[in-house]
């Protein structure tokens, strides 16, 4: 077996302000970009064979900023 590693999205507007999104696509904050960016590198260091993400864009971009382009989005991992 090999490790699971879970990811949340980057801040957001909603996120920062302590509202529960859920199906709210809010994009992420500037804040939120550079989080997910500085987990590039430390991401980079595993061979991670599958990345799946929710089909909102801040859980999209949270991955594609941290360096998980092969994410595909999966309908049942939505809020």
């Amino acid at each position: 077996m090999g490790d699971l590693i879970l990811v949340r999205h980057g801040e957001t507007e909603w996120s920062r302000a302590g509202k529960h999104t859920g199906r709210t696509d809010v994009p992420l904050t500037p804040a939120g970009e550079a989080a997910a960016a500085a987990l590039a590198p430390m991401l980079a260091r595993w061979d991670i064979a599958a990345v799946f993400t929710s089909p909102a864009r801040r859980a999209a971009t949270t991955a594609a900023l941290a360096g998980l382009d092969n994410a595909k989005p999966d309908p049942d991992l939505w809020e």
